[in-house]
């Protein structure tokens, strides 16, 4: 897979995911309607992505790795673990640190734990590196003929690939709270024939 072939297969993934999932009815309670809100911006960060690698801002988009992963695990933390109190203290701006919520949310496959663990414990360092700029992205902005933008394909398409993993778990928490049964099978499927690009 190159990039024009890693770029098509998440536009494809985004526009299905916004298709099944757009001016769709949630449950209205405080819980549901705030992790819902931010699953919303979890997926504005990965369309952001794609617009950013189309306009040929790689750096920019790698920025929006650690927000993608913070956003979700949020999400996450907010639908399934966040006692009524801090919904509260969430509605007011203070969120528990990142380390926190991911200890708060556990490692167990049941809940989501073991992916959100595993992508925290393996690239959270590259992540905060990437979002930060410095080292991680001065080494990819020198070439041999220049300051440029100097981004290893294999690396746009792991990152497409990740963005695009975020994507899916997103829908299934979506598509599981509008109670889409018919779109959570087409999930199922979609993730199989998406396999190359996950």
């Amino acid at each position: 897979m190159d990039i024009v072939d890693a770029l098509k297969s998440s536009k494809n993934i985004g526009g299905w995911v916004h298709e099944q999932t757009n001016a769709s009815q949630v449950p209205n309670d405080r819980r549901t309607v705030m992790s819902v809100s931010v699953f919303q911006h979890v997926l504005d960060i990965a369309d952001g992505m794609i617009v950013l690698f189309d306009s040929n801002l790689p750096g920019v988009a790698f920025t929006l790795a650690r927000p993608l992963h913070e956003g979700y695990v949020q999400a996450v933390w907010l639908l399934t673990i966040a006692t009524e109190d801090q919904l509260d203290r969430y509605a007011q701006g203070i969120c528990p640190k990142l380390q926190t919520l991911v200890k708060e949310i556990g490692d167990e496959p049941e809940t989501g734990g073991t992916y959100i663990k595993g992508m925290n414990d393996k690239n959270i360092s590259d992540f905060h590196n990437l979002t930060h700029g410095g080292m991680e992205h001065i080494s990819r902005h020198q070439s041999e003929t220049g300051i440029e933008p100097n981004y290893d394909a294999e690396e746009i398409i792991q990152l497409l690939k990740v963005r695009n993993q975020y994507c899916l778990l997103t829908a299934f928490f979506l598509l599981t709270l509008m109670k889409k049964e018919d779109s959570l099978i087409q999930l199922d499927e979609n993730r199989k024939r998406w396999s190359d690009a996950l």
